[in-house]
């Protein structure tokens, strides 16, 4: 069995190793990735399919009575924009509290 390691995209790097400055885009940190983990380059073809074939389940915290409670949605790749738009101009009632990716079985 081999075992796996994470990596921490965004850890400061140490200044003795590495040169790299820190990238923002609008404020936000981001890495870009112009490879795959066996050192391909992304196909734009393949990466739409498999992007339009995955799901977002978008966890919602609202308020129900005296207490709170979770709903989870499962909300398909070119829906999340507009899902999470409805947030962001409060046309839709409670607080994201999670996105995560849902990639179905048979595209594993």
């Amino acid at each position: 069995m081999s075992e796996d390691k994470i990596i921490d995209l965004f850890k400061k790097p140490s200044q003795n190793t590495n040169n790299e400055k820190q990238r923002f885009f609008k404020g936000f940190q981001y890495v870009k990735l112009s490879r795959d983990e066996n050192g391909n380059y992304f196909n734009e073809e393949l990466l739409r399919d498999f992007a339009d074939k995955c799901f977002y389940i978008v966890s919602v915290m609202r308020k129900v009575g005296i207490g709170v409670a979770i709903y989870k949605y499962k909300v398909p790749n070119e829906s999340l924009l507009r899902f999470l738009d409805r947030f962001k101009n409060n046309k839709s009632y409670g607080e994201i509290i999670d996105i995560e990716r849902y990639i179905p079985d048979d595209l594993a």
